[in-house]
């Protein structure tokens, strides 16, 4: 079993505890960084270089579609996992566009983030708990 290193970007300190200590609990992931806005969170994933960064989408400084979009622009290899108060589809695939691989509602299960760590971490993409691999994501999009 391969480490997946991890990123952790949220402006509320107690949620973004709250997942740290939640991906903790897994044996193949570490949290590497914690950042609690969107210029720190760019930084660290420039200097730590983590497998999947987990990314608020409403922070201070640079929001997560911004840093989401800087990762792509900078061909950087950390994959992006957005965090959102609102689970909407069209978001989703703005989200997509700009970048991500995974999206997902800020009340999502902690074993759904996990699988979709996990699949992100693999090359997969993940939309509220589903999985896809670039060809059904793409028909996924159209379909919406």
């Amino acid at each position: 079993m391969n480490e997946i290193t991890l990123l952790v970007a949220d402006d509320h300190p107690l949620f973004r505890q709250g997942v740290v200590d939640a991906l903790s609990l897994e044996r193949d992931l570490r949290v590497v960084g914690q950042a609690s806005d969107g210029n720190e969170a760019i930084d660290m994933i420039r200097s730590l270089k983590p497998h999947v960064a987990i990314l608020d989408v409403n922070m201070p400084g640079m929001n997560g579609q911004q840093v989401t979009h800087q990762v792509a622009s900078d061909h950087l290899s950390t994959r992006v996992v957005l965090l959102t108060g609102y689970d909407d589809i069209e978001q989703a695939i703005h989200a997509i566009l700009a970048g991500a691989t995974g999206y997902c509602a800020k009340d999502i299960e902690p074993q759904v983030l996990t699988r979709t760590i996990r699949a992100v971490a693999e090359g997969k993409y993940a939309v509220s708990g589903n999985i896809f691999n670039r060809r059904e994501l793409d028909r996924w999009i159209d379909d919406q």
